[in-house]
């Protein structure tokens, strides 16, 4: 976030913070929350880059120093007469603590490179000049063996983080990408929104049954859908004797038909160690539409090229193994 979109946001907020802490009454575990609050929102913000959760945590760093604040009675006009509610202080310093702790779940889940709630690979040595290409959600029926064929074309190798109900529908191409000399990891195999909160986690080990009936081997690298994941998902991986895998730069190609944007996107991103996301699929549907992602992996690869970068498989940028029995 710019500078002027800091101010922009603090002043108001800041002053959201005094204003609240004002109409309540001065109270030291009001303000010890309110400390706690202010410190968890600043260990936070640098780990966003997005502009709606910067936002969200300057006004809670803001809301939690104007409790800290006003406990040092700044010159506020007289409060009103009467005994002090201590029981919204109260409501308020929970909703505040509630709301932090919520918002410190999410980043901790949904934060590629952040490690403290279950993390793994952003990224490979950044003095090798090397660069891995990774494709999500599939396989799909019209776009994966393309894709293929293009990074053949180039000489280059891909990584395909597949869904398990897509192999299971679709074994051909998961056979057709393993003897192409494509590298497969696991991706859940419903990639559904909850299925992560469960702390047993049976997508990992169904998924790898998937691929051991398409392929007669499992992959050892898995990624997250969305990058959701939790302590307990984390234990169940390192379980399995996997890795877990997240990015550095992602194109959002999900989000758009324009593939030159695409390319730009991950262009402009691409440097040398850089675990690069795009999408062969879509949520695990063998027959959504990828188009996009097919008119600009040649862009991508040209310019990869361009830039003295070399697309390689995952296990080589990462120096882990390819598969394992299962």
């Amino acid at each position: 976030m710019m500078a002027p979109m800091v101010f922009l946001v603090l002043l108001p907020a800041a002053a959201l913070g005094l204003l609240a802490a004002h109409v309540l009454p001065r109270n030291r575990t009001l303000a010890v929350i309110g400390g706690f609050v202010a410190a968890t929102s600043a260990w936070l913000l640098p780990q966003r880059d997005d502009v709606a959760a910067r936002t969200i945590l300057v006004f809670l760093c803001a809301l939690g120093l104007g409790a800290v604040v006003d406990l040092w009675r700044l010159p506020w006009p007289s409060r009103p007469a009467g005994k002090p509610k201590r029981g919204r202080a109260i409501a308020y310093g929970g909703a505040l603590v509630a709301t932090t702790l919520i918002f410190t779940a999410y980043i901790g889940a949904e934060t590629p490179d952040s490690t403290w709630f279950g993390g793994g690979a952003v990224h490979g040595p950044v003095n090798s000049g090397k660069v891995a290409l990774t494709f999500d959600d599939g396989p799909n029926i019209g776009a994966t063996r393309k894709i293929m064929q293009i990074l053949d074309t180039h000489g280059a190798k891909g990584t395909f983080f597949e869904v398990g109900k897509a192999i299971d529908a679709q074994p051909e191409i998961t056979r057709a990408l393993y003897d192409d000399g494509q590298l497969l990891g696991n991706h859940s195999y419903n990639h559904d929104q909850w299925r992560w909160l469960d702390p047993r986690y049976p997508e990992l080990q169904r998924t790898q049954a998937a691929f051991r009936r398409a392929i007669g081997t499992c992959p050892v690298l898995y990624r997250p859908p969305h990058g959701d994941r939790t302590p307990f998902l984390a234990r169940v991986v390192r379980d399995h004797n996997m890795h877990m895998v997240l990015w550095s730069a992602s194109a959002g190609d999900w989000a758009t038909d324009n593939a030159q944007l695409v390319a730009r996107r991950i262009l402009a991103r691409a440097k040398p160690g850089a675990i690069l996301l795009l999408h062969d699929g879509l949520d695990g549907i063998p027959t959504a539409n990828r188009t996009v992602l097919v008119q600009a992996l040649p862009i991508i690869l040209d310019g990869l090229r361009a830039k003295g970068l070399t697309p390689v498989r995952l296990d080589t940028l990462l120096g882990t193994a390819a598969y394992q029995r299962c």
